[in-house]
């Protein structure tokens, strides 16, 4: 895969839409997903926000591999970055939240009743690439519905402050991805998992990784979803094969109908048909 490099509009304005409210921000909350931690951060973010406390948030836990997200918690944390895990559709998240705000804070909460000022609600900036669930996160803490919801990248459009369950103030943002991906691994990944537009990676390229991938690390679920006859060797075009025999995926004349079977599988991928699971293998990432 080559290099990829996209910057649209609407992100470069986003970009200097956090900036300008930098200033007012006590915390950065970089919402990423927990089935890619590494993948669906945002490299760009230490230039953006400066030397604010951060605290990540490792979203939609319930879909990642468990056992992995408890080692990646634990290897942020090592490394002086405080990290949480959180199911923004289910859990009742705001207390986890606050109290770890609270804990990231504690210095400034301090500093600021030295100098007489009245108790206040910090003031949170949430960030996150597309499609990581920051509306979720952000319905969740208010106790409402507060901001559009979807599964497609890109929903939210606008800044605006929310009241939050607890003493926060949030700060939305539209999605923020970064110019270019060096590591083709980390747009296959965020391809995969539907954080980018289709349009971006060819398809059959991006399916034909998540078939290695799945091979690897969950091939027992592969065999099961679409009872097949493989093994470690066995070619990823071959599975192709395999998947579009047995669920009829086929063209006039028998042939196999590849594009059926790509969007088949890609929709297997993003709908969690294949289990739960974990992209990023934390023993292959430097901090």
């Amino acid at each position: 895969m080559k290099q990829i490099q996209w910057f649209p509009g609407h992100m470069q304005k986003a970009r200097r839409q956090i900036e300008e409210k930098m200033p007012v921000i006590d915390i950065v909350y970089e919402l990423r997903d927990a089935r890619m931690p590494e993948s669906s951060k945002n490299p760009l973010l230490n230039d953006i926000i400066k030397n604010k406390p951060l605290l990540i948030i490792l979203n939609k836990s319930d879909l990642a591999d468990e056992t992995e997200t408890k080692k990646w918690v634990r290897y942020y944390e090592l490394k002086g970055k405080p990290c949480i895990s959180v199911n923004s559709l289910t859990d009742n998240i705001s207390k986890k939240i606050n109290n770890k705000t609270q804990e990231i804070l504690t210095d400034l909460k301090i500093k600021e009743q030295r100098k007489g000022m009245s108790p206040r609600a910090f003031r949170a900036m949430v960030i996150g690439i597309p499609n990581v669930g920051k509306s979720q996160f952000i319905n969740n803490m208010a106790g409402k519905k507060k901001v559009k919801t979807g599964n497609l990248p890109g929903v939210t459009k606008s800044q605006s402050f929310i009241k939050t369950k607890g003493d926060l103030l949030l700060l939305d943002n539209p999605g923020v991805l970064w110019p270019k991906f060096d590591d083709e691994k980390v747009g296959f990944h965020l391809a995969l998992l539907g954080s980018i537009k289709d349009d971006i990676l060819p398809l059959d390229e991006v399916a034909i990784f998540g078939i290695k991938f799945m091979q690897e690390h969950y091939i027992d679920r592969l065999i099961n979803r679409y009872n097949l006859n493989i093994d470690y060797s066995t070619s990823a075009l071959n599975i192709l094969d395999q998947i579009g025999i047995n669920r009829g995926c086929k063209l006039q004349g028998g042939s196999i109908d590849y594009d059926r079977v790509i969007n088949l599988f890609l929709y297997d991928i993003r709908n969690f048909k294949l289990g739960r699971m974990t992209l990023d293998n934390i023993e292959n990432v430097q901090i």
